[in-house]
């Protein structure tokens, strides 16, 4: 870490109060430092801890610390935190040792000898002249402290966060002074020794991590308590009356909720202070003082000793008040803590200036010099406790805890024992040798080899040999990050190259939680959708590539195992590590793999690697393998009775023909258990020596039962889960195989049953998979003819038709019985036992049984009318849709729906089977958001807001809810808008679909170009690097590369697989307005508004040719097919045709009135349009020049137009906010697509012409279904600007409020408006109802606030008074107040009965204003950029919230009262806590108080 040295001099020159003297410390070896610091060295210090400059001592310097190795991690940091780091700004530390100590409060040559006074300390008799004063107090605190003791007996000592009962606790505290202090001296150790057991910790994801072995500064809070309490008890034995209340709270202040009002801050003041107010007694009243003056002076320090106690008694009784049963209520006073911290500072202030002139300079200067190190304490220790507190916040962040969830597909830990389990245990000796190897540790020391490949043929131990890596580096560096990944072949979740990125990022994360920032960056505003979908790798790799250059980042081993087994972008992947790999010095990487050249040659191209090939080392494996035989021999012998001989026989065998292959052996061993002792030398032979002829001879044992019915059953097994594409349960197991219909509630039965596949299968919690890969490939290609004699179509097959059988006899309406239809789906839990259980792997993957069966074979009759699909959508399609949602499994739902309607497209004959799908998706897609929050919403909201003509609203109309009367006015057919995508920051400019139609990209004026997933609506990739405005986005044919044209003069080319941009484009002299690729990917032409044509080399990035000749921007550019033309737009109102080949124009064609914006080539190349600010488009024939036709309709400019791959249709987009689809031969516009509420920039087809997207400057891209073109009409009610809208109480009526001077009051149900309140005569700014929604207020510019009654809409009471706008109103929750907040800097309080004002708040009123729940507190926002809080009961302002740097526009409280939102015209949210004026940063602002039932 840079600055250790500097920061351990810093450290050492403040820790002036080591326990050992300087001389001890000589004595056992520490270094002694200089005796006096520099000035310099010393306003260095007093600036970082921000003390006054103190003078130079002359006294012999005090001793180093105990420990300075980590004294660094306690200095400010030099950066200021960010607001996503603030819990996370120190360095962490991890070694095992003592981390650096709070300086000490009494300098080590300052015995306490000369401290010492007769027992009848006046800290007694403070003590018991307060118990005089105040017995109930003192009483509720020895209560407590009673309850320590108790508990500690029978060692149920409670922790910070326990509820305890003081009701019946027999007060164990003794009235003898003296034993009083031995009874408090037992409740501080028991306190410090609970402490140390209740590590502060936080729970991620069920795996509790220890803050102290992450942070440094933590652990730094135990260790300062225990030994600054511990002292201050044995040196100072009267401190034990504060001290043992003190050991029970400093614990509860690293969770920031019990942290009240400015408590923390008098706490931690005074208690740092103790040695200085103990010192008090024997420094400043001697015993040669005069009798008159020390007796006067003994009344002072007893009255100050007084106060202190009772602040300290007060503090732990309030920090403990919400841990305890029958709370004596009366006993503290809650309000004044800062009045009585001040009145200790004061009476201090006043008992040394009265002594001053009376005591020796000598007693003086030490005082002073023990309060110069209090201060020193105080706040050191409030910095950590508030870096405890700032953890504590940002790890049990409800979205930090979301985004956890969302990233983990699987925990790589549980992933690890689980095959430590099945493969029989881990054996250090089997893997010791690798430690050794010269191989490793020139990877593990040598800065070159940071990559270290171990490969070798299957069975060769390679994934054990990394768990034991994994072991032996925990031990090694416990310091580091280890983070590691197993890929399976055969589980879905973990057998892809984005499966490895979340869990190597879930183990960073783990391990070092301020790594989160990282992944909330990316996934703050996309949800888990950033971590899913085709796209989910770019992102994840760019959050991986962020955590490995955060600075913050320990010494970091990444070990993946297994990558021959990474099914799906093994190439992206294995690309990734060796980038990486040769990047990152700080960063070592271990992974394994077969014998494959295919993964050489990626790995190759890592610059800093070390092979190790397990063939290459026969030696040390066969010896590891020897090792493995002798265990694994041991515990047959045990388990089978083997006699020496037998033991011998079978240990030789298994050694002789093993060929270093682990998993041989295990094999071997696994059938020998169930073979008695007498029999295992006979059937040794039977094993033959090798893999795949173990494998054989297991497929003939299966083929050769006595029972063919077992033989048959065992292939059915095999077949069908070598066809999954997940790990099957033996629930799911059950009815995806028809013999086993009989025993599918029958685990044990169930088990034999899979146990009789031999050693081919292993089960484990009820879930069946393969022993190893090598076991599913020998069944697919050696053995295929034995379990595939159809082939694998036919089996998938048999597992989609099942799913069809069994999904309809098991799915019901409310399978979960949750009843309400707004149960949150986080709010569900599975059933026990589950109803699902059986079908839930069927209801994820059924169509993808259809896909891979070869349906025009297997699945003709299934894809009819009247067929298989069509009977299950007909039947059982909304109770699917809700299990899926029970499953958080939608997502695939939709793809699946979307691959079964690409099936029927196949087809060639139309069907009503093909309707009823295409209504199917769209309803899934339509109301996906509602349904995956709240599964029941598919038979609600999701019915009655379905076009009245929809197939599958109709189908189950009787579905549909019974309590709803008059339904919601909704269109006949589906919109043709299937897609709103919306995330841009500014207009979205051009879109473009990939040639496969599976992406979508779009350029916007926020200089960024996001990739989208059109199937789902999900930005998939964000790629940021231009400087200005992007215009103009190309996807080369192949899709591997895309190109973007930006004002800031330049094209980027990007690679869409990793997000990252390959080359930078230079040359234009102005913005570049449009590119294009060449059909075969070789050449990229670029329009600039620098009046020319430019045509790259992608590969190179250089200008082959400039093409000149247009009088103005040249707008738009397009290739002929074969690329050997070039067709150009501009404004100067006409279309160029260029020879690629010269450069030259070939032809000119001119028509339009005005600049051309756009051109684009037919298909078949015969064909040319243009769209042109004459607000037309023109057809060419580019070989005549010749206009063919104008096609007329639009009523602004036409910005795009674009053909359909087969030329039958035209699109266009217009600034008239439309989009038209033509038909060129007839000339007529065959579809008008309204939709969106700004200018329409640009418009594509997709490659099949079914979907069209357009950008527009509204700032969203929409994707219609040209199937339908039908568009909803949107009815317009207000004439005006609607500036509030507000739900009655009980959610049956909505109200708004407009600049047309108007309220209306809306049914939700039917969408209709059935009251317009008039009476107004300005704007109407804000609209509220009363609780019991008898009454509605408004607010209005005309400086009124009217009172309706919604029922008759008349206005009942118009409330004057305010002299200038009224910009809120609010009323309070038993509606008799309303509160109105104004531009005359004023809020008003009104009686609604009477009309009248009781009172006037003065000073800042303005945007917002709400009651708390109880009606105790107003809030109030304002243009001055603060929040203020209101005791409405005296009018007062009791606190100013600031933190805003812009206008604050509103204000909102938590049900509780324990928070308090408000939001900026600075574009932040920020949560309040009202008792402190804390602020946190949170994503949302509303606050709900409905709970479903």
């Amino acid at each position: 870490m840079a600055g250790d040295s500097s920061g351990k001099r810093w450290w050492k020159r403040l820790s002036v109060g080591g326990r050992k003297s300087a001389k001890s410390k000589t004595q056992d070896g520490a270094p002694q430092e200089s005796a006096v610091a520099s000035s310099a060295d010393s306003s260095q210090v007093n600036a970082v801890f921000g003390l006054e400059p103190a003078a130079p001592s002359t006294t012999t310097a005090p001793p180093a610390p105990r420990s300075t190795a980590d004294a660094s991690a306690f200095l400010p940091p030099a950066v200021p935190p960010t607001p996503s780091d603030t819990a996370l700004c120190f360095s962490l530390i991890n070694n095992g040792n003592k981390t650096s100590e709070i300086p000490q409060v009494v300098a080590a040559d300052q015995t306490t000898d000369k401290r010492k006074v007769a027992d009848g300390s006046l800290w007694d008799r403070a003590y018991d002249a307060l118990q005089n004063e105040e017995p109930d107090r003192i009483a509720a605190y020895e209560n407590l402290l009673s309850k320590v003791l108790a508990n500690a007996q029978s060692e149920t000592l409670s922790a910070p966060n326990e509820i305890q009962d003081v009701s019946e606790v027999t007060n164990r505290i003794p009235q003898d002074s003296v034993a009083r202090r031995e009874e408090l001296k037992k409740i501080t150790e028991l306190g410090l020794e609970h402490m140390k057991r209740k590590k502060i910790s936080t729970t991620l994801l069920g795996h509790e991590i220890v803050l102290q072995d992450v942070v440094a500064d933590v652990a730094g809070v135990v260790e300062w308590t225990e030994d600054y309490i511990k002292d201050a008890v044995k040196d100072l034995p009267y401190a034990s009356i504060i001290m043992a209340g003190v050991s029970l709270v400093l614990p509860l202040l690293k969770n920031p909720t019990a942290v009240e009002a400015a408590n923390q801050d008098g706490f931690t003041y005074v208690t740092s202070n103790m040695r200085y107010y103990v010192a008090m007694e024997s420094l400043l009243l001697p015993n040669e003082m005069k009798a008159d003056l020390k007796a006067d002076l003994t009344d002072r320090l007893i009255s100050l000793y007084k106060l202190i106690i009772d602040f300290q008694v007060q503090s732990v009784i309030r920090f403990y008040r919400s841990r305890t049963k029958n709370f004596f209520r009366g006993t503290i006073n809650y309000d004044g803590w800062e009045k009585k911290l001040q009145s200790i500072k004061d009476s201090d202030k006043e008992f040394v200036s009265k002594v001053e002139t009376a005591m020796s300079g000598t007693s003086l200067q030490e005082l002073k010099k023990l309060a110069r190190e209090a201060e020193d304490s105080r706040k050191a220790l409030a910095k950590l406790l508030d870096t405890v507190q700032r953890m504590e916040r940002h790890m049990s962040n409800v979205e930090t805890q979301a985004c956890l969830e969302a990233l983990q597909a699987s925990d790589p830990r549980d992933d690890k024992d689980r095959i430590e389990l099945d493969k029989g245990g881990l054996l250090k000796d089997t893997y010791r040798w690798i430690l050794s190897h010269d191989d490793f540790q020139r990877w593990r020391d040598d800065g070159e080899g940071r990559l270290l490949w171990i490969r070798g043929d299957p069975g060769k131990g390679k994934t054990m040999l990394l768990c034991g890596i994994i072991d032996e580096l925990k031990i090694t560096a416990p310091t580091a990050n280890i983070s590691f990944f197993f890929c399976q072949e055969t589980d879905a979740r973990i057998n892809n190259a984005t499966a490895v990125l979340r869990g190597l990022i879930y183990m960073f994360v783990n391990q070092q939680p301020e790594l989160i920032s990282h992944l909330r960056e990316s996934y703050d505003g996309f949800g888990k959708q950033r971590f899913e979908g085709p796209n989910s790798w770019v992102a994840l790799s760019k959050i991986f590539t962020s955590i490995l250059e955060d600075p913050r980042l320990r010494r970091a081993y990444v070990i993946i195992d297994a990558l021959d087994e990474c099914t799906r972008d093994l190439g992206l992947l294995l690309g990734f590590v060796a980038r990486k790999s040769s990047t990152y010095s700080s960063v070592r990487w271990i992974v394994s793999s077969r014998n494959w050249p295919s993964i050489e040659k990626d790995l190759n191209t890592a610059t800093q690697k070390v092979r190790l090939s397990l063939e290459l080392n026969e030696d040390s494996v066969s010896a590891a393998v020897t090792t493995f035989v002798q265990f694994k021999v041991e515990g047959l012998a045990k388990r089978n009775g083997y006699n020496n001989d037998t033991q011998d026989a079978v240990k030789r065998y298994l050694s002789a023909n093993a060929h270093g292959t682990f998993l041989w052996v295990a094999l071997v061993c696994q059938e020998l258990a169930s073979t008695p002792g007498w029999k295992a030398q006979k059937k040794l032979a039977a094993f033959p020596p090798g893999l795949d002829a173990l494998y054989r001879r297991m497929m003939n044992q299966i083929c050769k039962f006595e029972d063919t019915e077992d033989t048959m059953l065992c292939k059915d097994i095999l077949a069908i889960v070598s066809a999954v594409f997940r790990p099957i349960t033996l629930d799911e197991l059950a009815v995806l195989v028809d013999t086993l219909d009989g025993v599918s509630d029958n685990y044990e039965a169930l088990a034999e049953i899979v146990g009789l596949c031999g050693s081919f299968l292993t089960l484990r919690e009820r879930t069946i998979s393969f022993v190893h890969q090598s076991a599913k490939d020998f069944l697919l290609k050696q053995a295929r003819g034995e379990i595939l004699p159809c082939g694998i179509e036919h089996i998938h097959h048999i597992i989609f038709s099942r799913s069809l059988r069994v999904m309809p006899k098991t799915l019901r309406r409310d399978i979960y019985s949750l009843s309400d239809p707004g149960f949150s789906i986080d709010r569900v839990r599975p059933p026990d036992p589950d109803p699902l259980a059986t079908v839930s792997y069927s209801c994820v993957y059924w169509i993808n049984h259809l896909r891979d069966c070869d349906p025009k074979k297997n699945a003709n009759k299934d894809l009819q009318d009247g067929g298989s699909i069509n009977t299950f959508l007909c039947e059982t399609y909304l109770h699917w849709i809700e299990a899926l949602s029970l499953l958080k499994s939608l997502p695939e739902g939709i793809i699946s729906m979307l691959v079964l309607e690409g099936l029927l497209k196949a087809q060639t004959k139309i069907s009503l089977l093909t309707d009823r799908v295409r209504d199917a998706c769209r309803f899934i897609l339509g109301h996906k958001s509602a349904i995956e929050n709240s599964p029941l919403q598919v038979y609600t909201s999701a019915l009655v807001f379905s076009p009245t003509r929809s197939i599958t609203r109709n189908q189950f109309e009787n579905e549909e809810p019974k309590w709803i009367i008059r339904k919601p006015a909704v269109a006949d057919n589906w919109s043709a808008c299937l897609q709103t995508l919306e995330g841009h920051g500014g207009s979205v400019n051009s879109v473009a679909w990939s040639h496969d139609a599976t992406q979508l990209a779009s350029a916007s004026a926020d200089e960024t170009v996001r990739i989208w997933d059109p199937a789902t609506g999900q930005c998939v990739s964000t790629l940021e690097s231009h400087s200005n405005s992007i215009l103009s986005v190309a996807w080369s044919n192949n899709a591997n590369r895309l190109a973007s044209a930006s004002d800031d003069k330049t094209i980027k080319i990007w690679d869409p697989a990793t997000g990252q941009c390959v080359s930078t484009l230079k040359g234009h002299s102005d913005s570049v307005l449009s590119v294009a690729w060449s059909h075969d990917g070789t050449q990229l032409a670029s329009a600039s508004a620098d009046k020319t044509i430019k045509i790259w080399d992608p590969a190179t990035g250089q200008c082959i040719s400039t093409l000149e000749g247009h009088g103005g921007y040249v707008s738009s550019v397009a290739w002929l097919q074969d690329a050997t033309q070039l067709v150009s737009a501009s404004f100067d109102k006409t279309v160029k045709i260029w020879d690629q080949a010269s450069g030259k124009c070939i032809s000119t064609l001119e028509g339009h009135s005005d600049s051309v914006l756009s051109v684009a080539w037919s298909h078949n190349t015969n064909q040319l349009a243009s769209a042109s600010f004459d607000e037309t488009v023109k057809v060419w024939d580019p070989t005549t020049g010749q206009c063919i036709s104008t096609l007329l309709g639009h009523s602004d400019f036409v910005w795009s137009v674009a053909w359909s791959h087969d030329g039958t249709q035209l699109a266009s987009a217009s600034a008239d906010k439309t989009i038209k689809i033509w038909d060129p031969a007839t000339r007529q516009c065959v579809s008008t697509l309204d939709g969106h509420i700004f200018v329409v920039r640009l418009v594509a087809w997709s490659h099949d012409a079914t979907q069209l997207a357009s950008a527009s400057y509204d700032k969203t891209v929409k994707i219609w279904d040209l199937a339908t073109g039908q568009c909803i009409s949107t009815p317009k009610d207000h004439t005006d600007y609607i500036s509030s809208m507000a739900w009655s109480q009980n959610a049956t009526r909505l109200a708004s409020a407009s600049f047309d001077e108007t309220v209306k009051i809306w049914d939700p149900v039917t969408s209709e408006c059935t009251l317009t309140l008039e009476g107004h005569s300005d704007y109407i700014w804000s609209v509220a109802w009363s609780h019991d929604a008898t009454r509605l207020a408004s607010a209005s510019d005309d400086k009124t606030i009217k009172i309706w009654d919604p029922a008759t809409g008349q206005c009942v009471s118009t409330l004057e008074g305010h002299s200038n706008s009224v910009l809120s109103v609010a009323w309070s929750n038993n509606t008799n107040r309303l509160a109105s907040a104004s531009d005359d800097k004023t809020i008003k309080i009104w009686d609604p009965a009477t009309g009248q004002c009781v009172s006037t708040l003065e000073g800042h009123g303005g945007s917002s204003v709400a009651w708390s729940h109880d009606g105790t507190q107003l809030a109030s926002a304002s243009g001055d950029k603060t929040v203020e809080i209101w005791d409405p009961a005296i009018g007062q302002c009791v606190s100013t919230l600031e933190g805003h740097s812009g206008y604050v526009n509103s204000v909102a409280w938590s049900h509780d009262a324990s928070r308090l939102a408000s939001a900026s015209w600075d574009k932040t949210v920020k949560i309040w806590d009202p008792a402190t004026a804390l602020t946190f940063y949170v994503p949302s602002l509303a606050y709900s108080t409905y709970e479903p039932s």
